[in-house]
């Protein structure tokens, strides 16, 4: 699942006022131009989204600069904005306090948390404001707001391990260490590597020697049947630790009660788990598929759902799974059976937050790389343009309560 992120944005080079540019992965990458769309939607027609607030983040830049090639990037002033069912809700320039690469905008209940990392340290803003600044230089790893708090986990730039603060302040520090999950991992989502475990903020991570979860700010090392180096992820539920690890020729999963192995049959490149309806679930992808399941239920190949092909980014509704993958440039979306609901060639895919589920809907936007097209978000068989020369970076859906 990673991969995908790299071939993508992961490209894209560092700055000294901004982490990334588009112009790498425009330079390293042909252009698709092929242009063709497939499935349930090919036409142009407007969605109509009732009893929802459809919230998108977009990067907009001049109207004759081409932001596919990005040749100018830096010098090109960019418009930030959060809409909410196509209307802005406030609007920034980049460059001062937040940047136009994708992956720094994080979309949480309605609002656009923004982080910058420039030569003088980094700020978090929330809608346009500032929240806070730190002098170091970091990118984050996960972002969790709770309450009147906003915790984050970050990476130096300029160095290794990671910090966690709430609200700017330092809460655990550690010059070294690799987090478990990020924004883009199988099964950690919206907040990356920082979630609520049921009893508290939380996160897990391992050194060279040994495993380690953080549950409010206290870190207990965690006992493992194998070495640090080959457990692939770990979580809290509740106080409770599970973790999947290479064992011997297997890839398993440790619950505190007993392990499971996962089918010996394919080569199980990452693994990761997330509670689903107070039951443990595991998704792990390969070079010939995606599967999503509960853990009890190993060897039952009818409970949760599989994907076919490589890379996929997998999404939990209330019900049902989905899938999106961006290969080549086709950007596929899939139903929990595997069926191709939409498909599409010459598309910029950000990443996991370009698509998303309320209840059992999913929706995705999309970036087409010809210079013509406008970015678009696409539900239910039919998608809505907008009217802008950019691209959009996140999406969030929220569900309106009935009157």
């Amino acid at each position: 699942m990673k991969g995908l992120l790299i071939l993508v944005f992961g490209l894209l080079f560092l700055q000294s006022c901004e982490k990334y540019t588009l112009t790498g992965l425009y330079r390293s990458q042909v252009l698709y131009n092929a242009g063709k769309e497939r499935g349930a939607a090919s036409g142009n027609t407007e969605a109509q989204i009732t009893d929802t607030s459809v919230y998108v983040a977009a990067v907009i830049v001049p109207k004759e600069y081409d932001w596919r090639r990005d040749s100018l990037y830096g010098a090109v002033p960019c418009e930030l904005q959060l809409l909410k069912n196509g209307i802005p809700q406030f609007s920034m320039h980049t460059g001062a306090l937040a940047s136009s690469s994708a992956d720094t905008h994080h979309l949480l209940d309605g609002h656009l948390y923004t982080e910058y990392a420039n030569s003088e340290g980094t700020v978090i803003c929330c809608d346009g404001k500032e929240l806070f600044r730190y002098p170091q230089r970091e990118m984050l790893k996960g972002l969790l707001v709770k309450g009147e708090d906003v915790y984050t986990l970050g990476r130096p730039l300029d160095g290794t391990g990671f910090c966690y603060r709430c609200n700017g302040e330092i809460v655990l520090r550690q010059d070294a260490g690799e987090l478990f999950g990020d924004f883009s991992d199988l099964a950690y989502g919206r907040t990356g590597a920082l979630y609520d475990s049921g009893s508290g903020v939380c996160f897990c991570f391992k050194s060279s020697s040994a495993c380690y979860s953080v549950l409010n700010g206290e870190m207990s090392q965690v006992s493992t049947s194998v070495s640090s180096f080959r457990v692939k992820d770990m979580r809290l539920y509740g106080k409770s630790v599970c973790y999947v690890a290479d064992y011997s020729t297997a890839t398993m999963i440790f619950t505190p009660l007993r392990a499971y192995t996962l089918p010996t049959d394919v080569n199980w490149q990452s693994a990761s788990l997330f509670s689903r309806n107070g039951e443990l679930w595991f998704v792990a992808d390969s070079p010939l598929k995606a599967v999503c399941r509960p853990v009890m239920q190993m060897g039952n190949e009818l409970a949760g759902a599989s994907f076919l092909g490589e890379d996929n980014f997998v999404y939990e509704g209330s019900s049902k799974f989905y899938s999106a993958s961006c290969g080549g440039g086709t950007f596929t979306l899939r139903d929990n059976r595997g069926e191709i609901l939409y498909i599409r060639d010459s598309t910029c895919f950000f990443g996991r937050q370009n698509v998303c589920c309320a209840e059992d809907e999913v929706y995705a936007l999309l970036n087409p790389r010809e210079r013509d097209r406008r970015p678009f978000v696409w539900h239910g068989g039919k998608k809505e343009e907008y009217d802008i020369n950019g691209y959009l970076t996140a999406i969030e859906v929220v569900f309106s309560p009935p009157n």
